[in-house]
């Protein structure tokens, strides 16, 4: 008989904590949910979700099992599982553990034997040696791998994915020695489709950085040459459509505005941050980072060239960007190039407006954009920028649209419009 009130304690009730603790739930295990946002936890008690993927009937649902959410921190010493899911921004270009260091010390203050710890925050290699072992170890004086397991598990949680769930995403496993991992994986078996183990933490920690750095560098390298056959008069759409009937040793990405989310342009330099700590910069990754967050401003200089070339000013003109999230079908707006090329827009003193089905409000360095209601009369704007590929953007006849018309994201053939 299990000696704890809880399979599992999820701190951190977020993108990426809300659907683990719901999918644990669902598997029949019992779940509490502890997040110090006391509104976050009102709103989840009466099935009011905050993140996007998981809708408030797929949450009440989950209530009606054994469920609970908490702002109370005891509930860490009554739970045999513990994944702490919480934020690790860049604070001032540096990797800022803050909620890390403090979900540890949270847990610490309540740790028992037999409890197994689970860091999932994307991080560096060796958090889980170095920062997370070492606060459990001080302030609980109960040993790691003894009286206690711990181990990372990367998320991978892709926003607005209908086909890789968190449930059938293979899931990276590992822990800090062998019992660790046996617990850790039979945990993740429980409630996943397929666990995937690897030797120790820092691997598993690099795992998640090589991910997103991979993209990183493969969306810059195809920006890049998107400029170069601007350059050149060449369709870069035609070229990589043409390139991805190869059926081995090529793997399309696609040119766009920039990067964004939590992950891509994120990732990669925490990567560059733990290189750098050993003297040696990742000097390809920190390329791709230059490349990739110079496109808002090519994107500007582009839509300058071409408004130029019909002779209308960019000054005080009327431009509507169609769509600010960061990806498609979804209303995220963490770091989306719609922000960097809207504040560059608005230096230059255009009369700017969007629209975004997923979106309700924009702040940009605290002057709020206006939303357009709707997609009707699309031919009042002097341009059309459109930034993110929304489904809802293929309804509409561009051909009709007598305003200029840039596409960044090349998703749209439109005979009247450029492409990045």
């Amino acid at each position: 008989m299990n000696k704890f009130k809880y399979d599992l304690a999820v701190i951190g009730l977020g993108y990426v904590g809300l659907p683990l603790a719901i999918e644990a739930a669902n598997s029949n295990l019992k779940v509490v949910g502890y997040d110090v946002n006391d509104s976050v936890i009102n709103n989840l008690k009466q099935s009011i979700s905050h993140v996007e993927d998981i809708s408030d009937d797929v949450l009440a649902d989950s209530l009606k099992k054994d469920l609970k959410f908490t702002d109370k921190s005891d509930v860490l010493g009554e739970s045999e599982y513990i994944v702490i899911s919480v934020p690790t921004p860049l604070t001032d270009y540096q990797p800022d553990l803050s909620y890390v260091e403090t979900a540890s010390r949270s847990i610490a203050e309540n740790l028992k034997n037999d409890q197994v710890i689970i860091l999932e925050s994307t991080t560096y290699p060796g958090t889980t040696l170095e920062i997370v072992q070492p606060i459990l170890e001080k302030i609980s004086n109960l040993k790691a791998g003894e009286d206690f397991l711990l181990g990372y598990s990367p998320e991978r949680i892709d926003p607005g994915n209908g086909e890789w769930t968190f449930k059938n995403t293979p899931k990276i496993v590992s822990g800090i020695n062998k019992t660790s991992l046996e617990k850790i994986s039979k945990f993740y078996k429980s409630i996943i489709d397929e666990v995937v183990e690897v030797s120790g933490t820092r691997e598993a920690e690099m795992v998640k950085l090589i991910e997103n750095t991979y993209r990183q560098v493969n969306i810059a390298m195809v920006n890049e040459l998107a400029i170069l056959s601007n350059m050149l008069d060449i369709d870069i759409w035609e070229v990589v459509e043409a390139a991805k009937t190869k059926p081995f040793g090529f793997q399309s990405f696609r040119p766009g505005p920039g990067v964004g989310g939590h992950c891509i342009p994120i990732d990669p330099k925490y990567l560059s941050f733990k290189t750098r700590q050993i003297g040696q910069p990742v000097r390809f990754v920190e390329l791709a980072q230059e490349i990739n967050n110079s496109m808002p401003n090519y994107v500007v200089a582009r839509i300058s060239e071409l408004m130029n070339k019909n002779e209308i000013l960019l000054k005080n003109s009327k431009i509507l960007i169609l769509g600010v999230a960061y990806k498609k079908d979804i209303g995220d707006t963490r770091e989306s190039p719609a922000l960097d090329i809207i504040e560059s827009l608005l230096e230059k003193s255009v009369d700017l407006s969007f629209y975004d089905p997923h979106v309700d409000e924009l702040l940009v360095n605290k002057n709020t954009i206006s939303k357009k209601k709707d997609l009707e009369n699309l031919s009042a704007y002097d341009l059309i920028l459109i930034h993110t590929p929304h489904s809802e953007f293929h309804e509409i006849n561009f051909e009709t649209v007598t305003s200029l018309i840039f596409d960044s994201t090349g998703s749209f053939e439109i005979s009247n419009a450029e492409r990045i």
